[in-house]
């Protein structure tokens, strides 16, 4: 059963609302066999030219990173969405 109000954990080729997409993300947790995105890891924006990292607003952990969700954002103020 998938519970739609449960945040959504972004994953590596997640795209933003800038039109970029994460390019990093740790090989060592996945969902669906997907690399999941950690606070700093890093989206290639094409609107702003170049590379930002995520800022992470999850309560959750991974190695003392926090998880990145749907809906946060980037330094450059992209916002994460589900491919």
């Amino acid at each position: 059963m998938i519970h739609t109000d449960e945040p959504i954990m972004a994953r590596l080729g997640d795209i933003t609302d800038h039109g970029g997409k994460i390019v990093e993300a740790t090989p060592d947790l996945t969902d669906e066999g997907i690399s999941i995105a950690l606070d700093g890891h890093l989206v290639a924006c094409p609107r702003c030219g170049g590379k930002y990292p995520i800022i992470a607003s999850g309560r959750r952990r991974h190695n003392g990173k926090r998880i990145a969700y749907i809906g946060d954002i980037t330094t450059c103020g992209a916002t994460l969405v589900r491919a």
